[in-house]
């Protein structure tokens, strides 16, 4: 006798397409419908810290998209971002800069910081000094879906 599924349905982002669409690693075969709605977040959580004793908390679910299913296989599932803008990875030069500004301006508590353009081919440019290579490592925006966030099926809407 087999019991009624009350867990909500988990997987990962398993690929970002264009047009604001993910494949999400689960599919037919573990249950996914066409229709069904799911949540993104980041798969470790937002680190929480209690600022009169500088102790961690614990950590919170920030959901980034919510996106429903439009096709269903057997292994994967293909879902629509509902609620984003230009979700899927490609953020351009000027947002990239704007949101640097904002972030180095928060850290070092300065609204004056100016984060000049990178790799725009000025007198300056060489040619490698892209912004990856100055800021040491791969570029990784945390308010954007990822391959790697979870996704879990979102009950009643």
């Amino acid at each position: 006798m087999e019991e009624p599924n009350n867990m909500a349905l988990e997987g990962k982002i398993a690929k970002i397409l264009g047009n604001n669409e993910v494949v999400i690693n689960r599919g037919s075969a573990q249950g996914v419908r066409q229709g069904m709605r799911f949540e993104i977040f980041s798969p470790d959580g937002e680190e929480v810290w209690d600022p009169d004793t500088g102790e961690t908390l614990g950590t919170v679910e920030d959901v980034k998209a919510r996106a429903e299913v439009t096709e269903v296989k057997d292994r994967l599932a293909v879902a629509r971002l509902l609620n984003a803008g230009p979700q899927a990875g490609a953020m351009d030069l000027g947002d990239m800069q704007e949101n640097l500004q904002r972030m180095f301006g928060q850290m070092f508590g300065d609204g004056n910081v100016h984060i000049q353009g990178f790799g725009m081919g000025g007198p300056s440019d060489e040619g490698d000094d892209d912004l990856e290579s100055v800021l040491g490592g791969p570029l990784q925006d945390l308010s954007k879906v990822q391959v790697g966030d979870a996704a879990r099926e979102v009950k009643g809407r």
